[in-house]
Protein backbone atom coordinates (compact mmCIF):
# COMPACT_ATOMS: atom_id res chain seq x y z
CA UNK A 1 0.00 0.00 0.00
CA UNK A 2 1.49 3.44 -1.07
CA UNK A 3 1.90 5.61 1.86
CA UNK A 4 -1.22 8.01 2.73
CA UNK A 5 -2.58 10.02 5.74
CA UNK A 6 -5.32 9.27 7.00
CA UNK A 7 -7.94 12.23 8.38
CA UNK A 8 -10.75 11.44 11.08
CA UNK A 9 -13.90 13.18 11.47
CA UNK A 10 -16.49 13.02 13.89
CA UNK A 11 -18.63 14.11 16.09
CA UNK A 12 -18.08 14.11 20.51
CA UNK A 13 -18.49 10.34 21.07
CA UNK A 14 -18.89 8.91 17.54
CA UNK A 15 -15.29 6.74 17.69
CA UNK A 16 -13.15 8.69 15.74
CA UNK A 17 -10.26 7.91 18.10
CA UNK A 18 -10.54 4.72 19.05
CA UNK A 19 -11.23 3.75 15.26
CA UNK A 20 -7.50 6.19 14.68
CA UNK A 21 -6.00 4.26 17.40
CA UNK A 22 -6.66 0.86 16.00
CA UNK A 23 -6.06 1.84 12.53
CA UNK A 24 -2.38 3.50 13.38
CA UNK A 25 -2.03 -0.13 15.50
CA UNK A 26 -3.04 -2.05 12.50
CA UNK A 27 -1.01 -0.09 9.88
CA UNK A 28 1.84 0.61 12.45
CA UNK A 29 1.63 4.10 10.97
CA UNK A 30 2.54 6.98 13.30
CA UNK A 31 -0.81 8.81 15.16
CA UNK A 32 -1.14 12.51 15.45
CA UNK A 33 -4.48 13.80 17.42
CA UNK A 34 -5.98 17.62 17.89
CA UNK A 35 -7.38 16.43 21.01
CA UNK A 36 -4.66 15.30 22.54
CA UNK A 37 -2.36 18.04 21.89
CA UNK A 38 -5.23 20.53 22.71
CA UNK A 39 -5.94 18.69 25.67
CA UNK A 40 -1.48 18.94 26.63
CA UNK A 41 -2.07 22.71 26.00
CA UNK A 42 -4.71 23.05 28.99
CA UNK A 43 -2.93 20.68 31.24
CA UNK A 44 0.28 22.83 30.55
CA UNK A 45 -1.77 26.17 31.41
CA UNK A 46 -3.15 24.17 34.40
CA UNK A 47 -6.68 24.60 33.10
CA UNK A 48 -9.40 22.24 33.69
CA UNK A 49 -9.98 20.16 30.47
CA UNK A 50 -13.89 20.24 30.39
CA UNK A 51 -15.09 20.21 26.64
CA UNK A 52 -15.67 24.14 26.76
CA UNK A 53 -12.32 24.62 27.61
CA UNK A 54 -10.77 22.56 25.13
CA UNK A 55 -13.11 24.07 21.98
CA UNK A 56 -11.57 27.46 23.46
CA UNK A 57 -8.08 27.07 23.30
CA UNK A 58 -8.38 25.29 20.02
CA UNK A 59 -10.24 28.24 18.56
CA UNK A 60 -7.66 30.26 19.99
CA UNK A 61 -4.64 28.08 18.40
CA UNK A 62 -6.12 28.30 14.99
CA UNK A 63 -7.18 31.92 14.77
CA UNK A 64 -3.35 33.00 15.97
CA UNK A 65 -1.45 30.50 13.84
CA UNK A 66 -3.47 27.47 12.18
CA UNK A 67 -0.38 25.93 9.89
CA UNK A 68 1.88 26.44 12.88
CA UNK A 69 -0.79 24.61 15.31
CA UNK A 70 -1.22 21.83 12.41
CA UNK A 71 2.35 21.73 12.32
CA UNK A 72 3.19 21.30 16.07
CA UNK A 73 0.08 18.54 16.24
CA UNK A 74 2.00 16.13 13.06
CA UNK A 75 5.58 17.15 15.14
CA UNK A 76 3.99 15.68 18.45
CA UNK A 77 3.88 12.47 16.25
CA UNK A 78 7.36 13.02 15.25
CA UNK A 79 6.14 12.59 11.62
CA UNK A 80 8.05 13.35 8.37
CA UNK A 81 6.93 13.62 5.03
CA UNK A 82 6.56 10.91 2.99
CA UNK A 83 5.84 8.90 5.84
CA UNK A 84 2.28 7.21 6.43
CA UNK A 85 -0.03 8.92 9.17
CA UNK A 86 -3.03 8.71 10.58
CA UNK A 87 -4.68 12.11 12.03
CA UNK A 88 -7.15 12.14 14.57
CA UNK A 89 -9.53 14.94 15.65
CA UNK A 90 -10.34 16.72 12.44
CA UNK A 91 -12.84 19.64 12.84
CA UNK A 92 -12.50 22.68 11.07
CA UNK A 93 -12.62 22.32 6.49
CA UNK A 94 -9.37 25.12 6.77
CA UNK A 95 -7.38 22.91 9.09
CA UNK A 96 -8.09 19.99 6.99
CA UNK A 97 -7.18 21.90 3.19
CA UNK A 98 -4.10 23.17 5.28
CA UNK A 99 -2.80 19.57 6.08
CA UNK A 100 -3.18 18.77 2.46
CA UNK A 101 -0.60 21.74 1.93
CA UNK A 102 1.29 20.24 4.57
CA UNK A 103 1.52 16.57 3.64
CA UNK A 104 1.59 17.08 -0.21
CA UNK A 105 2.27 15.47 -2.64
CA UNK A 106 1.09 12.61 -0.64
CA UNK A 107 -2.48 12.24 -0.61
CA UNK A 108 -4.79 12.48 2.50
CA UNK A 109 -7.78 11.14 2.87
CA UNK A 110 -10.83 11.94 5.09
CA UNK A 111 -12.56 9.58 7.00
CA UNK A 112 -16.06 10.60 8.87
CA UNK A 113 -17.33 8.59 11.81
CA UNK A 114 -20.60 8.56 12.38
CA UNK A 115 -22.74 6.91 14.97
CA UNK A 116 -26.68 6.62 15.84
CA UNK A 117 -27.36 9.33 19.08
CA UNK A 118 -28.50 6.71 21.60
CA UNK A 119 -24.83 4.80 21.42
CA UNK A 120 -23.28 8.17 21.79
CA UNK A 121 -25.49 8.89 24.56
CA UNK A 122 -24.54 5.29 26.00
CA UNK A 123 -20.62 6.43 25.30
CA UNK A 124 -20.69 9.78 26.82
CA UNK A 125 -22.99 8.43 30.07
CA UNK A 126 -19.73 5.61 30.17
CA UNK A 127 -17.25 8.47 30.74
CA UNK A 128 -19.18 9.81 33.24
CA UNK A 129 -20.74 13.13 31.44
CA UNK A 130 -23.40 13.64 33.64
CA UNK A 131 -24.95 16.91 31.97
CA UNK A 132 -26.11 15.68 28.38
CA UNK A 133 -27.65 18.58 27.82
CA UNK A 134 -24.73 20.46 28.20
CA UNK A 135 -22.89 18.39 25.69
CA UNK A 136 -26.15 19.28 23.60
CA UNK A 137 -25.54 22.58 23.67
CA UNK A 138 -22.08 21.97 22.86
CA UNK A 139 -23.16 20.74 19.93
CA UNK A 140 -24.24 23.78 18.41
CA UNK A 141 -20.91 25.62 18.72
CA UNK A 142 -19.56 26.22 15.16
CA UNK A 143 -16.52 23.84 14.67
CA UNK A 144 -19.33 20.80 15.92
CA UNK A 145 -21.24 22.24 13.06
CA UNK A 146 -18.36 22.32 10.61
CA UNK A 147 -18.32 18.76 11.43
CA UNK A 148 -22.10 17.54 10.89
CA UNK A 149 -21.96 19.29 7.49
CA UNK A 150 -19.18 21.12 5.93
CA UNK A 151 -16.45 18.11 6.49
CA UNK A 152 -19.21 15.47 6.22
CA UNK A 153 -20.06 16.64 2.40
CA UNK A 154 -16.42 15.99 1.67
CA UNK A 155 -15.42 12.76 3.47
CA UNK A 156 -13.58 10.27 1.03
CA UNK A 157 -15.37 7.22 3.52
CA UNK A 158 -18.07 7.53 6.14
CA UNK A 159 -17.65 4.75 8.64
CA UNK A 160 -20.67 3.96 10.97
CA UNK A 161 -19.07 3.21 14.33
CA UNK A 162 -21.78 1.16 15.37
CA UNK A 163 -20.51 -1.64 13.50
CA UNK A 164 -17.31 -3.13 15.88
CA UNK A 165 -13.81 -2.39 15.80
CA UNK A 166 -12.98 -4.84 13.21
CA UNK A 167 -15.23 -4.48 10.67
CA UNK A 168 -14.59 -0.90 10.52
CA UNK A 169 -10.88 -1.79 10.08
CA UNK A 170 -11.04 -3.97 7.75
CA UNK A 171 -13.49 -1.99 5.86
CA UNK A 172 -10.92 0.88 6.20
CA UNK A 173 -8.72 -1.75 4.70
CA UNK A 174 -10.52 -2.57 1.93
CA UNK A 175 -11.31 0.82 0.86
CA UNK A 176 -7.68 1.73 0.95
CA UNK A 177 -6.35 -1.55 -1.07
CA UNK A 178 -9.28 -0.69 -3.72
CA UNK A 179 -8.20 3.48 -4.01
CA UNK A 180 -4.19 1.96 -3.91
CA UNK A 181 -5.49 0.11 -7.15
CA UNK A 182 -6.86 2.94 -9.27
Amino acid sequence: MKPAVIAFSGSIASGKSTLSQEVAKTFQWKRASFGDYVRSVAQNRGIANSREVLQAIGADLLQRDMEGFCRTVLAQADWQLGQPLVIDGIRHVEVLDNLKQIVAPMPLFLVLVTVDESTRTNRLLERGTVDLEKYQHLEHDSTEQQVKSALANIADLVMDSGHSLEENVEQLVSWLKHIDSI
